[in-house]
């Protein structure tokens, strides 16, 4: 297995090259509340906020944890929806040395329980409208006490009292600088959280029902969100438009709220990636860069043609997490005159854009270079030797920003290499002038909607069903979702299809994205003559059937 350097060195190594600042999160984003106090810093349903407001509302929430009973080091399972009380909230924890864990809005009961097995949290943070979902109400029906939980914040709703209390979240009305110095109170100053400590943990999806959890350190994850905004032009003028779950590290570093805001620039947070909500609020608050994924890319194109909005403030538009159509980015700029910058990363650590002035052939076929110098990027065999310009292989990367490890159970997993690179699981090659370009999974993956489903994982949930003998799960191209996920089964209910899928496993409490788009029922699995299942044939079985319904 090979054996990661040890944490202490490695930010050391990064710190002495001048790559990490020595700062928390909260120590950069109180550097530019001081030096921009009366700028925009959130724009969200629920609040407005300038930098000042946004400081002292952060202060009014770390105090309100303080006094509910949270303290330095505890973990937090946090849900919300982009909103300004999301900012808020987040980074309120990591102010006051609490650690949120950054759950999606699909994810459910699955995920939690798992969540809470590993992590111990003392606290659940939730949304209770999430896409018409209430995850707080969820949280509540699984004896929240029984995984440690003992205190529940909501978005909104009544405030309850008993052996779990659920509070609601501190209003974000703000009142003068007098009345909520910046200091959160005496306490806390004595003991801040560590410039090397973990601010945050992503999730990452796995190959089993438990999400791999991410520890995120907070001076390199500022830095990674930095350098990310430097690739692609954020300064104080910049006004970023999040559509996609800020729980997500493309929108929320890449370079996403976090670089925005350490830039001086303005957050508008959506609920939602539709066309509507997006248009009118670029329309209303000059957006001029927003993230998206090839999916919600089609439908933007195709909205620009008939949708009466004005989205001319727009200037950039940010993809990544699935692959890209060039003729769908020369359509879109045809249409709007942006600037199409591709973009590859993972919450573990690497990031690549294409620059800002790269030819348009560059800029729509490749995810570009990495964002630091101090990254370092490898396209190796499995073998593990490098390969040269033009070959694929799999993509190992280090640099200052890199991850030191799961936490948990996958903390033993074989991630890095003997010289301590990350193996990203992930396909591509390099081309001659060193532009990434990323060609798929080592292991197969599902990528929906930007979402990493893994067949396995999903073959075993099926495979729990009493109605199915064995089943087989796999990809296949969709306009709307990027890939649809296919599930061929084997079974003798005659009653067996995805509405009966679907029910049992919501009534798991299984993320909804997990959910097969089509279920097939076969005869028999088809097997290659070396014992695997042949997905090719499958994939071609799921085609003709298509080919007959449209006849």
């Amino acid at each position: 297995m090979g054996t990661r350097m040890q944490p202490e060195r490695v930010l050391t190594e990064y710190e002495s090259s001048g790559y990490l600042s020595r700062k928390t999160l909260g120590e950069e984003l109180s550097e530019v509340c001081r030096l921009r106090p009366g700028a925009r810093a959130v724009v969200a349903t629920d609040a407005t906020l300038t930098y000042e407001q946004l400081d002292r509302a952060i202060t009014g929430y770390a105090r309100n944890f303080l006094a509910k009973g949270l303290a330095k080091g505890d973990q937090v399972l946090l849900q919300l929806p982009n909103s300004a009380a999301y900012v808020v909230t987040l980074f309120a924890l990591m102010r006051i040395g609490v650690v949120p864990t950054l759950l999606l809005p699909s994810h459910r009961r699955s995920e939690v329980v798992s969540l809470a097995h590993e992590l111990h949290p003392v606290a659940y943070i939730g949304g209770r409208d999430q896409l018409g979902f209430d995850c707080v109400e969820m949280v509540e029906q699984m004896d929240p006490g029984s995984l440690g939980i003992g205190l529940i914040y909501a978005d909104s709703g009544p405030e309850r009292d008993g052996d779990v209390p659920r509070h609601r979240l501190p209003g974000l009305q703000v009142g003068e600088p007098s009345d909520c110095p910046n200091a959160v109170d005496g306490a806390t100053s004595v003991d801040p959280p560590h410039y090397r400590d973990v601010a945050l943990n992503l999730l990452s999806g796995g190959t089993t029902n438990n999400p791999k959890i991410i520890p995120r350190v907070h001076e390199a994850y500022a830095y990674n969100a930095k350098a990310a905004a430097r690739r692609c032009g954020v300064d104080s003028d910049s006004v970023y438009m999040a559509v996609l779950s800020t729980s997500h590290d493309f929108p929320l570093a890449n370079p996403g709220i976090l670089g925005t805001l350490l830039h001086g620039g303005t957050v508008v947070m959506c609920h939602t990636a539709a066309f509507d909500e997006a248009f009118a609020a670029i329309e209303a608050n000059a957006v001029t860069m927003t993230a998206i994924v090839p999916a919600i890319a089609e439908v933007w194109n195709e909205a620009w043609d008939w949708y009466p909005a004005d989205t001319s403030s727009l200037r950039q538009i940010l993809v990544g997490a699935a692959r890209f159509e060039e003729a769908l980015g020369r359509e879109i700029i045809s249409k709007t005159g942006v600037t199409i910058q591709q973009g590859y990363g993972l919450g573990e650590g690497i990031t690549t854009f294409t620059s800002l002035d790269d030819p348009l052939p560059v800029a729509l076929r490749t995810q570009g270079k990495p964002i630091s110098s101090g990254d370092e990027l490898r396209i190796v065999d499995p073998q593990g030797r490098c390969l040269p310009a033009g070959a694929s292989g799999e993509i190992i990367e280090k640099g200052p920003y890199t991850f030191l490890g799961y936490q948990g159970s996958h903390a033993s997993d074989d991630s890095f290499t003997d010289d301590g690179f990350f193996r990203t699981g992930d396909r591509g090659y390099l081309d001659e002038e060193g532009n990434l370009v990323v060609r798929g999974r080592v292991v197969e993956q599902i990528n929906r909607l930007g979402e990493n489903v893994s067949p396995q994982e999903i073959e075993q949930l099926l495979e729990q069903l009493e109605e199915i003998r064995e089943a087989a799960v796999f990809g296949v191209p969709d306009a709307e979702l990027g890939e649809r996920t296919v599930a061929a089964v084997v079974t003798e209910s005659s009653g067996l299809d995805r509405r009966a899928v679907l029910d049992s496993f919501v009534k798991r409490g299984i993320a909804r994205y997990k959910v097969p788009d089509e279920v097939v029922v076969v005869e028999a699995i088809p097997l290659t003559n070396i014992g695997k299942t042949d997905k090719k044939s499958l994939r071609a079985l799921v085609s003709e059937r298509h080919a007959d319904q449209a006849d």
